[in-house]
């Protein structure tokens, strides 16, 4: 039987008994694959069962005997759970199965919202509009389970103004090499790329729709970019060559995912580079970004801090 699990992390296909946790009972036997929407996960669960998984913005074709799918308010964004529910109904599997993890009106109210009408097919794109000092507003496209869909990020805004107007102040002659972690539908990368002449542009981030988002900004707003999935930092081809590096980096897990952007930010900077990052409170990132960068400088900007590092020697 081929089985298509949507939603599910390597934490879900485990189940805890009387003898410590195992593979749950059932769920791996046979044709299974995980597809996932961002690649650490994927990574993750490849690390700890032997099935395939798939890591890709959109749900691969079948045909499938059976698809589970498992959401819920605290997993995804309901709107994320209605696009990947309308792409189970066009995949057509012979079975379907919700297991969605919340309160049961959570679930009747997810359900209520295609079951007069199963077979609209919606986009669930957005557009909309951003821009900094001096630059026109640039128009871009994100999708469910991008970072900020429909709308623009403040931080990420912030950073954006702060680095673009840096920039211009230097008058850098040749281009700029710029790296853009975690760089989302791109919304910072493409800004400063607007405001400052010859910037050369590269785009990380884990999240498969991210990047699908950024390919699509790059190719929108005629702006070259190399936008790389990826959840550990850039191909080691790229390291000491950058001049600036952007991120915003998430703050839960106690910033460990902030540590891996510091790291391939001075991995990835030549000597002389610059380091920004944002957050709302420098308190908590400050003390990471000096592990790697000894100076930090923080410039406010919108309510948030930006944090300024140069790579020495």
């Amino acid at each position: 039987m081929k089985t298509l699990l949507v939603g599910y992390r390597a934490a879900d296909l485990f189940e805890n008994g009387r003898h410590g946790r195992r593979a749950t009972a059932g769920w791996l036997d046979g044709d299974v694959t995980c597809h996932t929407l961002d690649v650490y996960d994927r990574h993750a669960i490849e690390k700890t069962h032997h099935v395939k998984a798939v890591c890709s913005p959109h749900l691969p074709k079948g045909p499938w005997d059976l698809v589970k799918f498992r959401t819920g308010p605290k997993l995804m964004s309901g709107e994320l759970a209605l696009d990947l529910l309308q792409e189970i109904h066009l995949l057509a599997p012979a079975r379907f199965e919700l297991d969605f993890v919340g309160r049961e009106r959570d679930r009747n109210d997810l359900v209520a919202k295609i079951k007069d009408d199963p077979n609209r097919v919606r986009s669930f794109a957005a557009k909309w509009k951003a821009s900094v000092q001096g630059v026109e507003p640039i128009e871009l496209t994100s999708f469910p389970g991008c970072f900020c869909h429909r709308r623009r990020d403040e931080g990420g805004l912030a950073l954006a103004e702060v680095v673009a107007r840096e920039l211009r102040t230097e008058r850098r002659d040749g281009a700029v090499k710029l790296l853009d972690m975690g760089c989302g539908c791109g919304l910072v990368g493409f800004l400063v790329a607007k405001a400052v002449p010859n910037v050369s542009l590269v785009m990380v981030d884990s999240h498969s729709r991210a990047v699908e988002a950024a390919n699509l900004n790059s190719a929108s707003l005629g702006v070259p970019a190399e936008v790389i999935l990826a959840d550990s930092g850039t191909p080691s081809r790229m390291d000491g060559s950058f001049d600036v590096f952007v991120g915003n980096p998430p703050y839960y897990s106690d910033y460990r995912i902030a540590d891996v952007f510091l790291e391939t930010a001075k991995r990835a900077l030549r000597p002389g580079g610059v380091c920004y990052t944002v957050c709302k409170n420098a308190a908590g990132l400050e003390p990471v970004q000096k592990r790697y960068f000894p100076e930090v400088e923080t410039v406010m900007r919108r309510g948030y801090a930006v944090l300024k590092s140069i790579k020495g020697s």
